[in-house]
Parts: structure tokens; C-alpha cells; sequence
């Protein structure tokens, strides 16, 4: 069984300024239902960790096995 490991990018625009982490999540979808899930998914972890949010951003970056 092939194991993949997919890297996001977030950008998050805040009152103070910007900032950029990375994101590892466990699968890469393949389906657009499924990557629209997965963005929706880091953009609600980005709202959570900084509440006072101006943009956010969410940039896949690579896919290892």
C-alpha cells in the first residue's frame, strides 16, 4: 500500500501583518470534491489558530511517498 503525504503552504493575512507556515496532511485528494474539502479543512485550522484573520491562502506544494 502506497502511503502519500501532500505539503501545504498557508498564508494568513492578519491585523499585525502576514505570516506563512507549512501543513502536512496524510492523502493528496484526486477528485475536486476532495481537494475542495481538504482547502476548506486547513483554511477552518488557519481561522482557529489566528481569530483575527484579514486572507488566507492555501497553496499545495508537493506530494512524497
Amino acid at each position: 500500500m502506497n502511503t502519500t503525504i501532500a505539503v501545504y503552504q498557508i498564508q494568513v493575512k492578519t491585523d499585525e501583518g502576514s505570516l506563512s507556515f507549512l501543513r502536512t496532511m496524510p492523502t493528496r485528494p484526486k477528485t475536486q470534491k476532495g481537494i475542495k474539502s481538504q482547502n476548506t479543512r486547513l483554511v477552518n485550522y488557519a481561522k482557529k489558530q489566528y481569530p483575527n484573520w484579514k486572507e488566507i491562502n492555501v497553496i499545495p506544494l508537493e506530494e512524497t511517498n
